[in-house]
């Protein structure tokens, strides 16, 4: 299957000289995480919602909506073809640890392809019982990962999310049980509207993890076998699960970047 054939057409774009407030406000808008920064016609970038959090981090949340897209963007932007491969792509986003493509053709931006676009077209086929009969979440999951208390400041969650390049942070209690999950997705609820935001609750440094963390729901058991748990990220587009032992602790995190590398590793 080609990207040509799942891609995201006419997608939005920013300007790299627009602000990150004005890019925020359109993430928020239209239930995106990812914008491809264009100067003029030509593709310069790409701004994740990522960027954005560690540019507010970085800040403070003192200002940072008026910081210029160009100084938070990532550059050049990593790019694909339209006849490029599902898998081929999703090899590469799982090297890079990206969650987005924009599609060229001919130099020209044409559109778009996610993580979920590539997941809910191939996951259920690529994992299948031909190619990894026997896998469970133990064999793909990544052990022991980051997790934080529901205590913690979410500004210091931020950080670690940042700094470590992840998108989700379980949150155990003192016996390393699950009690939520917190996603760059529940961040960027609790911040709501950077121009309103500071104002409004009094800053990021305000709030506790447990005050805008989902409640857990989508941990599995370590042996759930590696097409259930596929088949559970695609239907309910979770970003991650938690994996937890036969006492319910905590041992690992399955996320749509493990699973991207087993779809490359079994193609």
């Amino acid at each position: 299957m080609k990207l040509r054939e799942i891609m995201r057409a006419g997608t939005f774009t920013i300007a790299d000289t627009d602000t990150l407030g004005v890019a925020y406000a359109a993430m928020n808008r239209s239930h995106i995480r990812h914008l491809p920064v264009m100067h003029g016609d030509h593709l310069v970038g790409m701004l994740s919602e990522r960027d954005v959090l560690g540019a507010r981090a970085r800040a403070a949340g003192k200002g940072w909506w008026d910081v210029p897209v160009s100084e938070a963007m990532h550059m050049p932007a990593q790019t694909a073809g339209p006849d490029d491969s599902l898998t081929e792509a999703a090899g590469r986003m799982a090297f890079a640890k990206i969650g987005a493509l924009p599609i060229v053709d001919k130099g020209r931006l044409i559109g778009i392809a996610t993580v979920t676009d590539i997941l809910d077209a191939e996951v259920r086929a690529a994992m299948g019982p031909p190619k990894r009969a026997g896998a469970t979440a133990a064999d793909v999951m990544t052990s022991y990962p980051f997790a934080v208390a529901p205590e913690t400041y979410l500004a210091d969650a931020v950080v670690i999310m940042v700094d470590h390049h992840v998108r989700h942070l379980p949150v155990v209690d003192g016996s390393s049980t699950i009690v939520g999950m917190l996603s760059d997705r529940d961040v960027r609820t609790a911040v709501g509207e950077p121009t309103t935001y500071e104002t409004n609750t009094g800053g990021l440094a305000q709030h506790r993890v447990r005050d805008v963390m989902s409640r857990p729901g989508a941990a599995v058991p370590f042996d759930m076998p590696v097409a259930e748990l596929a088949r559970r990220l695609a239907d309910d587009r979770s970003g991650a699960v938690a994996v937890v032992d036969p006492f319910g602790a905590l041992i690992g995190i399955v996320s749509y970047v493990d699973m991207l590398r087993l779809l490359t590793h079994t193609a």
